[in-house]
């Protein structure tokens, strides 16, 4: 198996195939952003929320659903705005354009964010030529940009675009011990605040990561300054956590519409466990995770896929949310000795992200009425599983066992599997 991986990888059909990939993914963006947009369902809450900041309205208040009423197509009904105010500058600059301009950009970005999040990710970790990395990433981020959660994050306009690439960012910013790259994806976490809080907790607890932590967190505290100023500080905490509390009670943001092993527990009959519990769990293997790393920063491969397994089977999610299952599984790639079970965990667990909302209709699953839900069942079942092997891998005696070639062409020794570099 290990030969016939890194035949692969050394071949010239890696070279030639991984562009095909990449290219029909970019193409598959295009095609949704520009030559046949779906209407778009949720992004209006950020062009609306930039409209009225642009007017010098407060977007927290009552007036955000009042005029959104108002001024938009018929679609998606926007009752509050739920997102921190750092959003400030992305929304003033969404709204410089009429909404359908705005949702093809915004579209676009999306698609732009993935692909430098993989090719951040997949560099970072892969060993190999110069060439052999490139392709590798190429690869995988065309994969990427093709699966069924990155169609629905386009289709919806919704900002896991942003959560990909923010914890891609700090995947390699921990990995390569560069402080800046840890700055940007805190920075970046903070307007998807459900997964930059466990991501904050975890490098409070590293000594090392403090001060990055604290400069990511600058910089969104600056953003927000242009509402904080303008609306008053006390106003807009308020107004922000009530209308956090209403997000709650929305029909989407229940255990049945969210990741996460109490929305299978639902499915099996079994209500009344509220999400905090299962957010709890999150905090916690986050902080489990800081602490290991704390002790243990040779161990620093195995406690990335940890986290962000964790992040993945954890933290309540929408499916468009889960292209982010991308991220553990190439790091499970990258710490496996190449072996029967790990090509078959590998391969299906593609098959399942390309079309999960296919293959629930397919086995007769129970789909809900929404396309936020559709998929879930097989994604939750594959974050489990992948948050179980990262569990296996940060708490067995041995780790990195890495089996050392000589690579072609003189190149330094790597490993058989998907090369890791060595990080010390």
């Amino acid at each position: 198996m290990s030969q016939l991986v890194r035949r692969f990888y050394d071949s010239q059909l890696l070279l030639w195939f991984a562009p095909l990939v990449l290219l029909a993914g970019l193409a598959f963006v295009i095609f949704r952003a520009v030559v046949a947009p779906a209407p778009e369902v949720d992004f209006r809450f950020f062009w609306l929320a930039g409209e009225l900041w642009e007017s010098g309205i407060d977007p927290y208040s009552e007036s955000f659903r009042q005029i959104g009423a108002d001024i938009l197509p018929p679609g998606n009904v926007v009752i509050y705005w739920f997102y921190p105010p750092q959003w400030w500058i992305v929304c003033r600059a969404l709204a410089l354009m009429d909404l359908p301009q705005a949702v093809m950009a915004w579209r676009l970005l999306s698609g732009f964010m993935i692909l430098v999040g993989t090719l951040v990710l997949v560099t970072t970790l892969a060993g190999g030529r110069r060439s052999q990395r490139l392709a590798l990433a190429a690869l995988v981020s065309g994969v990427a940009l093709l699966i069924e959660p990155t169609a629905n994050l386009l289709a919806f306009g919704q900002s896991a675009g942003l959560v990909y690439l923010s914890l891609a960012l700090f995947v390699a910013g921990v990995l390569r011990k560069q402080a800046w790259l840890i700055g940007l994806a805190i920075f970046i976490a903070t307007f998807k605040p459900q997964v930059g809080a466990p991501m904050i907790v975890m490098v409070l607890i590293v000594p090392a990561f403090r001060l990055a932590a604290l400069g990511g967190l600058t910089g969104a505290g600056l953003l927000a300054l242009p509402q904080l100023l303008r609306f008053g500080w006390l106003t807009t905490i308020e107004e922000f956590l009530s209308n956090l509390r209403a997000w709650d009670n929305l029909g989407s943001n229940t255990p049945e519409t969210s990741s996460g092993p109490i929305n299978l527990l639902t499915r099996l009959g079994i209500h009344g466990i509220g999400l905090g519990w299962q957010m709890a769990l999150a905090f916690g293997a986050m902080a489990f995770a800081g602490w290991l790393l704390r002790r243990r920063p040779d161990r620093s491969v195995e406690v990335m896929f940890f986290l962000a397994a964790a992040i993945c089977a954890l933290m309540p999610l929408h499916i468009y949310d889960l292209t982010i299952l991308i991220i553990p599984l190439v790091l499970f790639c990258a710490i496996s000795v190449p072996s029967g079970a790990v090509l078959a965990i590998a391969a299906g667990s593609l098959l399942l992200l390309s079309r999960p909302g296919r293959a629930e209709l397919w086995l007769g699953l129970p789909q809900y009425g929404s396309n936020v839900s559709a998929g879930l069942i097989g994604l939750n079942l594959l974050a489990l599983l992948l948050f179980g092997l990262a569990l296996h891998a940060m708490l067995r005696r041995r780790v990195n066992r890495v089996h050392k070639v000589t690579a072609q062409g003189g190149d330094t020794p790597r490993s058989s599997w998907l090369p890791p570099r060595e990080f010390s």
